[in-house]
């Protein structure tokens, strides 16, 4: 008994790295010192990440200026749909703002009228591209034509760029 206890006592003061308290101080042993602290300014501004954003445009060119960004995004989803033939098609639902559906009913309508492609963009990349039949006035979008992986990434990305509203208590509460 006397040596499992001893076994025990002597295997904790190995792994915490306590010393043995039977032992000798050294005084001998090297002082260390800190560096001085400065209390110089900082010259530089710290570096921050790029905003992502999700941008809705007018055609594929990257550089055609946005009609609406993910500043209008509210909410998204991915959803899973059975199709025709028993499979299953995945979509990402989107939803807007008051302002946001107002300008993508707008851009919708335009878009219609003139045969246009509009399309969805996640900084500079491209995620969707839609021909638009007729004006789109219920406040959401919808992407569809991705399977599972692709309808996650997406979902994933709007989801990142939405502005979410800072709150204080728990959710769920």
């Amino acid at each position: 008994m006397k040596k499992t206890a001893f076994t025990l006592a002597a295997t904790a003061v190995l792994l915490t790295g306590c010393t043995n308290p039977f032992q000798k101080e050294d005084k001998t042993a090297p002082e260390t010192t800190v560096p001085p602290t400065t209390t110089q300014e900082q010259t530089t501004e710290p570096t921050t990440a790029a905003k992502k954003q999700i941008f809705f445009r007018m055609g594929e060119d990257e550089n055609t200026e946005p009609f609406l960004t993910s500043d209008h995004i509210t909410n998204c989803s991915m959803e899973i749909v059975p199709n025709e033939s028993g499979q299953s098609d995945y979509v990402v639902d989107i939803f807007f703002d008051e302002e946001g559906k107002d300008i993508f009913a707008k851009a919708t309508a335009e878009a219609a009228a003139n045969g246009s492609i509009i399309s969805t963009w996640y900084n500079e990349y491209l995620i969707s591209r839609a021909t638009v039949a007729e004006a789109i006035t219920d406040g959401s979008a919808v992407i569809s034509g991705t399977d599972m992986r692709e309808a996650a990434k997406i979902t994933g990305w709007i989801y990142e760029c939405i502005q979410k509203s800072e709150t204080t208590a728990n959710e769920g509460e």
